[in-house]
């Protein structure tokens, strides 16, 4: 009886301390917020959102399905549609969007990046605006659904220029 008293104990102390120094939910968006220039509390829960759903993505089995995730219209795809909207301006660098929404998933150069700029410059000229590009824009990418479906920030000299989809349409 002795020793199960002792280990409980242990383990109750092992789980406190576990406690004590695990963020929690408000601490993490205060640093995020800390290296983010992010400073509206919307922008801040998308960003938060997005973290959270990229870690499930990452634990999701291959083939796996989540409506969260993959679906269209699904809390994933709308985050990154709200995060579009707002990174993807010359207001932003590609720094605070590293910041902000960590590494990409793939940064790719405008030779790398013209088999997936068709709808993009296709959509840019119905809008009346130029499709054509210099040639040091960088591509940060994050996907959506893997290389399937994925937003992308478009960098020139550090200052994000805009931002846009590839989608297959499969």
């Amino acid at each position: 009886m002795k020793y199960l008293h002792m280990l409980m104990k242990y383990l109750y102390m092992l789980l406190l301390a576990f406690l004590l120094s695990a963020p929690d939910a408000a601490a993490q968006s205060r640093a995020l917020a800390g290296k983010c220039a992010a400073t509206d509390e919307q922008t801040l829960t998308l960003i938060n959102d997005y973290q959270e759903l990229r870690e499930r993505r990452s634990r999701l089995a291959a083939g796996g399905f989540d409506e969260d995730l993959n679906a269209y219209d699904g809390k994933l795809h709308r985050v990154l549609v709200a995060l579009g909207e707002r990174f993807g301006r010359p207001s932003n660098t590609k720094q605070n969007i590293q910041a902000c929404l960590g590494q990409p998933d793939a940064i790719r150069s405008e030779d790398r990046m013209s088999r997936f700029l068709g709808i993009y410059q296709n959509e840019r000229r119905k809008a009346g605006k130029n499709p054509l590009a210099k040639r040091d824009r960088e591509y940060f990418i994050y996907f959506w659904r893997g290389w399937h479906d994925f937003i992308f920030f478009i960098s020139e000299d550090n200052r994000i220029i805009d931002s846009g989809w590839w989608f297959a349409y499969e």
